[in-house]
């Protein structure tokens, strides 16, 4: 089993057959040779790779120097810089992630190796489990162990962070053309129903700041089936979504895969010979929120065609953004006992096109990324710019999908985690990503919910939303020093729009990030590379959130150049650090 890449076309093709055994390198212009069974060593530029068998695993080491620092791997939750740790790639049920989980949502094998002098670009394309060691076992090597033996590797080695990013979204796809509502300020909660109580939230939030945009959680549907709608709790949904696009605000329903197992519903039924299944050639079934589900085999061209065809007729609805859920895929394991955080069983079965059964552990992280494939396929033949949001992606998904972080928690730790989060996502070709303001879990005092609104101000995605038992945290009910403090941070935002747009145009256009770490566009600084509570938004604007628990002023490194604060306008020559009070401290370079 192989995945190939086509150079005039990124969509993955899934074929079987490849010779069992065999590891293709492909170099910058895509040219493929073929290593055997023995050890290799392949040299690119002076960077030696060694390719190893150690069993039923194949072992990559890359030359890694003292002066290297090593980015990348998505949103794998720990410290910006990845040197000394050990990560694995596998899209996983993360609900309460922290800096010390090993997986995450989504599966990203890509990092790139950077120096003052060249940036390597490195991608494992591999739809199974990874493990990365960033020089924690040897010092001196980055290893790479992958658990089944057909796998894809790609290397490039270029002048910096800028042009790596451009060949690997040359590689793998450009991201999507982002409509420029979902740039702006959105909200959220599991959740708002009946329609009524979501229209009043909606008003009260225009009564005080920018919306555009509300989400509607899983309490939409009609017993948690997805494709449907309780018109109990929101009669006239097409109507509903009119009139709220009246007033600037766009409604996004979310979507689970999971689909409910009963014969008396057509979503159901239309999936029959489509489903993932288990050793007995039965539908493998597991818990989520309707109870009993099965998952579409996304893989299949023909499971694809029927999830376009059913988003097709839900976007009828007049609905221009999807938010796909729990698509890592997340189960319950045991309704009996409400165990949650489960995914699916390594050995569910999967038929591809041509009729070969494969495990569900070799081809895992593929589920999120087809599913995403098929709601744009479905979405662009109904909306001018369709806007899709998902929890869980593999490489390539950047064409198809923005992306937030998940079920993050209320705390300080968690904000400045996040700024990790974002910015490696961008550094791994997804650049339309942000966290949920505020963090979903738990309680968050008004102090915190501001520095959420504050640190993200210039984050590509902008939402505020919070888990059923957390505290209320709508703006317009908090007291009014907090809810101007963060009214000003949303004006802010706004006041940047401009920017923020031609960013993400940039994104679509080249593959760049919108918001990079201060070492891509200042690479020849050393000091950049280890400044992991600062961040720009494309090329001039800096962001230094205050997110130190106990601190009411900061440091700020600003590198060479002419900066102006904003607002204010002061002028201050690079180079050096200063300490800022400012609650939003931003600088401009011109």
């Amino acid at each position: 089993m192989d995945l190939h890449y086509y150079k005039n076309e990124t969509d993955l093709e899934i074929t079987s057959g490849i010779p069992k055994g065999l590891l293709s390198f492909r170099d910058s212009n895509h040219r493929a040779a073929i290593l055997s069974e023995e050890s290799k060593i392949f040299e690119l530029n002076g960077r030696k790779v060694t390719s190893q068998r150690e069993g039923s695993n194949l072992k990559l080491l890359i030359d890694l120097k003292d002066d290297d620092h090593i980015f990348g791997l998505g949103e794998a939750p720990l410290r910006m810089r990845r040197n000394r740790a050990k990560f694995t790639t596998i899209t996983s049920t993360s609900w309460d992630y922290n800096d010390l989980k090993n997986t995450i949502y989504s599966a990203m094998p890509v990092f790139i190796i950077v120096n003052r002098a060249s940036t390597v670009c490195v991608m494992v394309n591999s739809f199974g489990k990874c493990d990365f060691d960033f020089g924690a076992e040897e010092y001196d090597k980055v290893r790479i162990t992958v658990s089944i033996k057909n796998m894809e590797f790609f290397i490039h080695e270029g002048k910096n962070p800028e042009e790596s990013l451009e060949w690997y979204t040359t590689l793998t796809g450009k991201p999507f053309e982002i409509p420029e509502w979902a740039l702006g300020h959105q909200i959220s909660r599991w959740s708002y129903f009946p329609r009524s109580s979501l229209e009043s939230v909606v008003q009260n939030y225009i009564d005080e700041s920018q919306v555009s945009a509300v989400y509607l959680d899983i309490d939409y549907m009609e017993g948690y089936r997805i494709f449907t709608i309780d018109d109990k709790r929101f009669p006239d949904m097409k109507g509903m979504v009119n009139e709220m696009r009246s007033k600037g605000v766009e409604v996004v329903p979310i979507i689970d895969p999971g689909v409910k197992v009963d014969q008396n519903y057509s979503v159901f039924k239309e999936f029959l010979g489509d489903y993932i299944e288990d050793g007995e050639s039965s539908i493998y079934t597991d818990y989520v929120w309707p109870g009993e589900v099965a998952f579409p085999d996304f893989i299949r061209k023909s499971a694809r065609k029927k999830w376009e065809s059913m988003v097709g007729k839900f976007l009828e609805y007049g609905f221009h953004g999807i938010w796909l859920d729990m698509n890592e895929p997340s189960t319950r394991k045991d309704s009996r006992y409400g165990s949650r955080g489960g995914n699916m069983d390594p050995e569910a079965l999967h038929i591809m096109d041509d009729g070969t059964r494969i495990e569900d552990a070799y081809v895992h992280n593929l589920f999120p990324y087809f599913e995403c494939q098929a709601t744009y396929e479905a979405m662009r033949r109904k909306v001018e710019k369709p806007f899709i949001l998902t929890r869980s992606a593999y490489a390539g998904c950047q064409k198809y999908a923005a992306i937030w972080t998940g079920d993050n928690k209320a705390s300080y730790d968690d904000m400045k985690l996040q700024i990790s989060m974002v910015l490696n996502l961008g550094l791994s070709g997804m650049p339309y990503s942000g966290c949920d303001l505020g963090g979903f879990w738990g309680d968050t005092d008004n102090e915190l919910l501001c520095r959420y609104y504050e640190m993200a101000v210039l984050f590509p995605f902008y939402r505020n939303h919070k888990i059923k038992a957390g505290n209320d945290q709508e703006i317009y009910k908090l007291p009014s020093i907090y809810r101007d403090r963060i009214k000003k941070a949303i004006e802010t935002r706004y006041h940047f729009m401009d920017r923020l747009i031609e960013s993400a145009r940039e994104a679509h256009k080249h593959g760049h990030p919108m918001v990079r770490p201060l070492f891509y566009n200042f690479p020849d600084d050393p000091e950049t590379y280890m400044i992991d509570d600062q961040y720009m938004l494309g090329s001039d604007i800096m962001v230094a959130p205050q997110i130190y628990e106990s601190a009411s002023a900061r440091n700020i490194y600003l590198p060479d150049g002419d900066w102006f604060s904003y607002p204010g306008n002061v002028r201050i020559e690079g180079k050096t650090w200063i300490t800022s009070q400012e609650k939003i401290p931003i600088f401009v370079k011109r």
